[in-house]
C-alpha cells in the first residue's frame, strides 16, 4: 500500500506543477500580496512594524489556506471530468488509497508554505528587533488544520457538484449566513404573532435552525482567539482551544474523506 500511495502522492505533485491554472491562481495572489504589503515595508515607521508583521502573517496564511483549498477542488474534480478517474482505479488503484494520496499530497502543500509562512515571521522579528511572539505559532497551527478541513470540504463538494458550483458553495454557504437567517427569522417571527404567516416561519425556522446545528464550522474557537491575533503574545492564548480545534478539524477532514470516498464509489466509477 505505501510504495503505491507515495507513487499516486509524487504524480499529484506533477498535476499540482503542470496545471496551469493553479499555478496562474498562486502566482496572481502573490503579486497581489507582494503589492499590497511592499508599500508598507518602504514607508513604515519603526512603531508600526509589529502591525506590518501581522498583516504579512495573516496575508501568507490566507494566501496558504486559498492554495489548499483549491487543490481540493481541482485534483479529484478534473479526474473525473476528463473521465481518467476509472482508469486509475483499474490500475489498479483502491479508490480509498488515491483519495488519501490526493488529501496528503495538498496537506504536504499546506505544510510547507504555512512552515515558510513560519520562516518569514521569525526573519521579520529578527529584522525589526521584535521579541519572539510565540502566539505566531498558535496561530499557524490552528489555521494549517483549518485549511486541511476546508480542503477535505471542498473535494467533498466537488465530486458532488461541478467545481464552479463547489466554489459558490464554499464562498456563500457559510456558518454566519445561517446564523444571520436564524436573526431574521426570529424577528419576522415575533413580529407576525399569530398572523397566517407565522407557522410557515416557524417551519423554516426549524430547517434553518438544523442546517445551521449542521454545517461544519471551520473556526470553532474564532472567538478565543480574538486578544491572540491583536498581540501576537503566547500569554493569551488558551492552549486547551488550539487542541480542541486540531481534534475537530481532524474529525472533520476524515468525515468528508470517508464521504468522499463513499461517493466516489456510488458513482460506478470502479
Amino acid at each position: 500500500m505505501y510504495p503505491l500511495l507515495w507513487a499516486n502522492i509524487q504524480t499529484n505533485f506533477i498535476f499540482y506543477r503542470r496545471n496551469r491554472l493553479l499555478v496562474a491562481a498562486a502566482v496572481f495572489i502573490v503579486l497581489m500580496m507582494g503589492l499590497t504589503s511592499i508599500p508598507g515595508f518602504l514607508f513604515t515607521s519603526k512603531t508600526q512594524h509589529l502591525e506590518l508583521l501581522k498583516s504579512v502573517l495573516q496575508l501568507v496564511s490566507g494566501f496558504g489556506t486559498v492554495v489548499t483549498v483549491g487543490l481540493g477542488l481541482t485534483l479529484v474534480s478534473e479526474h473525473i471530468r476528463d473521465r481518467s478517474v476509472k482508469m486509475v482505479f483499474t490500475k489498479p488503484c483502491p479508490p480509498e488509497v488515491w483519495l488519501l494520496s490526493s488529501f496528503l499530497s495538498a496537506g504536504l502543500v499546506a505544510a510547507v508554505i504555512f512552515a515558510g509562512t513560519f520562516l518569514i515571521s521569525m526573519l521579520l522579528f529578527l529584522i525589526w528587533g521584535i521579541p519572539f511572539q510565540s502566539g505566531v505559532v498558535y496561530i499557524l497551527v490552528n489555521d494549517f488544520f483549518q485549511a486541511i478541513s476546508l480542503m477535505a470540504f471542498a473535494t467533498f463538494l466537488s465530486v458532488v457538484l461541478h467545481p464552479v458550483l463547489a466554489l459558490f458553495f464554499l464562498l456563500v454557504f457559510r456558518e454566519g449566513l445561517f446564523y444571520w437567517f436564524k436573526i431574521i427569522l426570529a424577528g419576522g417571527i415575533k413580529a407576525t404573532g399569530d398572523g397566517a404567516y407565522a407557522p410557515l416561519l416557524k417551519v423554516v425556522k426549524m430547517a434553518v435552525d438544523t442546517l445551521y446545528m449542521i454545517w461544519p464550522t471551520f473556526s470553532p474557537y474564532e472567538s478565543q482567539m480574538t486578544q491572540l491575533s491583536s498581540t501576537l503574545r503566547g500569554s493569551d492564548a488558551d492552549w486547551t482551544y488550539l487542541g480542541l480545534a486540531i481534534v475537530y478539524a481532524s474529525v472533520l477532514t476524515a468525515l468528508f474523506y470517508f464521504l468522499t470516498d463513499f461517493v466516489l464509489k456510488r458513482k460506478r466509477y470502479v
